[in-house]
């Protein structure tokens, strides 16, 4: 009889005991309540590459996934510094479209456009100007990004920007000598084994990419073990592991919250609306009558961004959100924002609540996708799900 040394025995113990990990049954009860009460189209999530959860309101379809295809732009920029088509993130953009080689926009970097700092004009809700009714397209979005204007310095606000994401299609174009559509084929759909997949383009067709992805859920989740594996899907090297890990770290000064293109979730995020924010508004023109409405919340300490919402929304209303972006400028802030310095997982976020969500402390993926087809706005956009994932 072969005979297990003791120690090698406990060894081995300790071994299976660290590598299991133990889901929270309660906060999973609730994702799966969640997830019929928002009417998602799916939802999957995948421990240790097991599915623990999944739903599907049908049969399995492209679905569109607003901006949490700006992380997934991401991976092109690394592709083309991989290939040394693109010397870094610090090049200045004037090296690709010369037309910047001027002024102050001379003083824009890929870098920049990847972490919001850019400083071009723009309006963070893309249906202003990038995707105007009544046909929802511009001519050109590479042309249209081109010719904005400064709204700040280069590198000196953090402010989400539709343009500058939208440029990098045309950096991937003019470095590769593809068309981005063709390029993100070529590099990660084929080796990642994705087949059923559409874009959203312009008139003279460049994907939009401040929203062009329409992909199937169980390809959108191969992106999550994409990153999990540190740049390998299914045994293959797709990416550098040097990319993931940059594209994850906090990527400018001003705010925890965003990599390159990818959302960060700190351990907490409290809210107030202070002195600051209160001067700001009252120099800006803020109308009396509204800062009246919002008087009982100054200097209110909230320990979450939904409680600092739930306050909002009985002072001002089921529609408080929409009544904050008519009467408080994009670029004041509804609020100071603490946050925690723990970061609990990586995302990407899209309208409508389409997820990609990355923990992986415990090895864990999800995705939740909404479809525009009977989406309730009011209720249906499922804003807790990234945090009640990373409960898992």
């Amino acid at each position: 009889m072969r005979r297990i040394h003791l120690g090698m025995l406990f060894s081995l113990l300790i071994c299976l005991i660290g590598n299991s990990q133990q889901i929270d049954e309660s906060v999973l009860d609730k994702l799966k309540k969640r997830t019929l009460e928002t009417h998602s189209d799916a939802v999957i999530i995948k421990q240790n590459g097991k599915t623990i959860y999944e739903y599907s309101s049908g049969q399995e379809k492209p679905i569109y996934i607003a901006s949490a295809g700006k992380s997934l732009a991401s991976l092109a920029i690394g592709k083309l510094i991989e290939q040394k088509l693109l010397d870094s993130i610090d090049q200045p953009v004037y090296t690709i479209f010369p037309e910047w080689k001027q002024g102050t926009k001379k003083k824009i970097t890929v870098r920049m456009l990847l972490n919001h700092t850019s400083g071009l004009q723009n309006n963070p809700n893309a249906s202003v100007e990038l995707e105007p009714a009544p046909d929802y397209q511009v001519d050109n979005i590479i042309k249209l990004a081109l010719a904005a204007e400064l709204s700040d310095e280069p590198g000196t606000v953090v402010s989400y920007n539709n343009k500058a994401v939208s440029l990098l299609g045309g950096i991937v174009q003019e470095l590769s000598g593809k068309p981005f559509d063709d390029f993100f084929v070529d590099e990660f759909y084929k080796p990642m084994n994705i087949e059923e997949y559409s874009w959203i383009e312009d008139k003279s067709g460049n994907p939009t990419l401040h929203g062009a992805f329409i992909i199937k859920p169980t390809d959108l989740l191969k992106f999550g073990e994409l990153l999990l594996n540190n740049g390998v899907y299914d045994g293959k090297r797709i990416i550098e592991e040097s990319w993931v890990k940059q594209s994850l770290r906090q990527s400018q000064e001003f705010t925890p919250i965003w990599g390159l293109l990818w959302w960060r979730l700190p351990s907490y995020e409290k809210r107030i609306i202070d002195d600051a924010i209160w001067s700001r508004w009252k120099k800006e023109g803020v109308s009396n009558d509204f800062l009246r409405k919002l008087m009982p919340l100054l200097n209110v300490l909230f320990e979450s961004k939904e409680e600092f919402f739930e306050a909002l929304k009985k002072e001002l209303g089921e529609n408080w959100s929409q009544i904050l972006n008519k009467q408080i400028p994009s670029n004041m802030g509804w609020s100071s924002k603490i946050y925690g310095k723990e970061i609990l997982a990586y995302y990407a976020n899209g309208f409508r609540g389409n997820f990609l969500v990355v923990v992986p402390e415990s090895d864990l993926v999800a995705i939740r996708m909404a479809d525009s087809k009977d989406f309730n706005y009011d209720t249906d956009f499922f804003s807790d799900f990234v945090r009640l994932v990373s409960m898992l």
